[in-house]
């Protein structure tokens, strides 16, 4: 079983971002970008797949990566490319085209996990208001998604 950390749209919050993966166990951190720079002191100590986003200027990490995990194909993104704020189409035929089970993307800001087609669709929300999801992954199992919210 692989518990995956998924956190888009932090824009600044470093100290968030430290408190909450170095206080949880997670097998892999997908940052979906904007606050690429969030990750700088702890990328080393933990098992980081990230992507850029709109606002991570001057950054060369890719701006979409697929990864492969406990036997699903994932699918990485920011989703501004794919103008995910109007419609989730251009990822869908991105995913479809590349054989992914799972799309993870940001920048809409808004918590989400549906299914479109069969392929499991998770926005983890924006990290700057304390949202984030975890990811359960274990080979022949249905994916499991939760939507959460740090306390305050």
């Amino acid at each position: 079983m692989v518990k995956i950390c998924l956190i888009s749209d932090s824009h600044g919050n470093r100290l968030k971002v430290e408190n909450l993966l170095l206080n949880n166990k997670f097998d892999y951190v997908f940052f979906m970008g904007d606050g690429l720079k969030d990750f700088e002191n702890i990328e080393e100590i933990i098992n980081l797949k990230k992507v850029s986003g709109n606002c991570d200027f001057f950054s060369f990490e890719a701006i979409t990566q697929f990864t492969n995990v406990e036997g699903f194909k994932i699918m990485q993104t920011h989703g501004h490319e794919f103008r995910a704020k109007l419609t989730p189409l251009l990822m869908l035929e991105k995913a479809k085209n590349n054989y992914c089970d799972i799309v993870c993307f940001g920048h809409t800001h808004k918590q989400s996990a549906e299914r479109i087609e069969g392929i499991l669709f998770i926005n983890p929300g924006a990290f700057k208001n304390g949202e984030y999801a975890v990811l359960t992954l274990q080979k022949n199992e249905e994916p499991k998604v939760e939507l959460l919210k740090l306390e305050k």
